[in-house]
């Protein structure tokens, strides 16, 4: 919605009551206050080396912060209910802890514990603020950042196609005293909250919903593994995380399968896995969600906030069908899940009833396609290097493929309370197993 001049009405500063939250954020926030503890923090962490310019990264940062309005949001209660309020500015220390002191064999040591500790540290959703910032020196000319976000503000797409790439041009004018070179955020997320409520309001819905109760229809969640081997604990163990790299041959071949068979990579890998789950439940009806984005519209693309959506794909997969047909029937789930991707998932599992006993969706297995780069910003005078981090995830098994230097990895984050590191171990073979079978298949038939 724009004002009479052409541009975006800035919502989220029109009055003191605040503004209702995305569906998303609705979801998120009520899973959080039910946890008790912060569970969705989003931090990115860097290694910097050579001469950083202290001061000019603290005014970039904060200089992030006062262009988009999300990352300056806090969620109060207001009659009972959560709501958005933007503050008007909102300073951003970067404390710095100094190692240099610490022989140099026990540095890497102490930074790893400073920022497991560091990431344990909660956010105070009613009050905010939602991002801070730290800053160690392990020499004079190593450091390391981490920028922490609570996810209900940001998203992968914030991240590494926003955020990191305001932030070199940032830094690189702070470099020479000069003042932002970015013109101004068109869209805030409040302007996309706003539009997602009318559009559910709109005529457009109806249809989409019906598209999903047909698509729907008595459909059950996807049992526990017959692999799971719950482990007996008064605390929930944090999930755990297995990384598997496709060797290059293989990777080549789907490629060149999905090709022939005129679909995506992921639509290969997610047929893959759901034959894969197939082996350890009693059914043919494989229920899983693959993540989406909210960004269908050109006017967010530059905007920062929670734009992730939740999709559920039902399959039928039976076990001794062929392949190429399993896949071919993805393909069509997946383009009609794709076509219909505004309807928030905490929507839909109202309006069709999917909520479990415990407010727990139908949902336990996400399988989903990093296509964003995940390129570190490139700060003047300095190698910047990612630090690796375990993401959270709320589904016992979450997994998700990436493609980047011409390779294609994958990362399976797994609940050890229900799925132990041999069982994740054991789901990565059998998938690797599956696509080299199924890369033959098309060639034999």
């Amino acid at each position: 919605m724009r004002n009479r001049t052409g541009t975006p009405e800035r919502a989220a500063s029109r009055d003191g009551a605040g503004l209702p939250l995305s569906y998303a954020q609705q979801g998120m926030w009520f899973l959080e206050r039910r946890a008790g503890t912060t569970r969705y923090a989003d931090p990115m962490t860097f290694r910097l080396t050579g001469g950083l310019d202290v001061t000019a990264l603290r005014e970039s940062i904060e200089e992030l912060v006062r262009r988009h309005e999300a990352l300056r949001t806090c969620f109060p209660v207001v009659d009972g209910r959560p709501v958005q309020i933007v503050a008007p500015d909102l300073p951003v220390p970067l404390p710095l802890t100094d190692l240099t002191a610490l022989p140099a064999a026990e540095r890497e040591d102490a930074a790893a514990r400073f920022l497991a500790e560091d990431l344990r540290r909660g956010f105070d959703l009613a009050h905010g603020p939602l991002v801070r910032a730290v800053l160690l020196r392990l020499a004079p000319r190593e450091h390391i950042v981490r920028i922490t976000l609570h996810h209900l503000v940001s998203d992968a797409w914030s991240w590494w196609a926003v955020l990191l790439r305001e932030l070199e041009r940032l830094y690189a004018a702070r470099l020479v005293g000069q003042p932002s070179p970015l013109p101004p955020v068109p869209t805030q997320y409040a302007d996309f909250a706003r539009w997602q409520h009318a559009w559910l309001t709109g005529p457009a819905y109806p249809g989409h919903l019906a598209y999903w109760r047909q698509a729907l229809a008595d459909v059950t969640p996807l049992p526990t593994l017959s692999l799971a081997r719950p482990a007996p604990s008064r605390d929930a163990r944090p999930p755990r995380t297995r990384w598997l790299t496709f060797p290059q041959p293989l990777y080549d071949r789907l490629r060149a399968t999905a090709r022939r068979e005129r679909a995506t990579v992921f639509m290969l890998l997610l047929a893959a896995f759901t034959r894969v789950l197939r082996r350890y439940v009693d059914t043919d009806d494989i229920l899983v969600a693959t993540r989406g984005g909210f960004r269908t519209r050109a006017e967010f693309e530059k905007a920062v906030g929670f734009f992730v959506n939740m999709l559920p794909v039902r399959t039928r997969v039976t076990e001794d069908g062929a392949f190429r047909d399993l896949l071919h029937q993805v393909r069509r789930n997946l383009l009609g899940v794709y076509a219909h991707r505004d309807v928030p998932f905490e929507r839909l599992t109202a309006d069709l009833g999917l909520w479990r006993p415990g407010f727990r969706p139908v949902i336990s297995v996400c399988v989903s396609f990093q296509t964003t780069p995940e390129v570190p910003p490139a700060l003047e005078g300095l190698d910047v290097t990612l630090v690796d981090h375990d993401p959270f995830s709320p589904y016992p098994l979450d997994l998700g493929f990436y493609e980047d230097a011409d390779r294609l990895r994958a990362l399976l984050t797994h609940h050890p309370d229900q799925y132990d590191d041999t069982v994740a171990d054991r789901l990565l073979d059998d998938l690797s197993q599956v696509l080299d079978a199924a890369c033959r298949e098309p060639e034999d038939t």
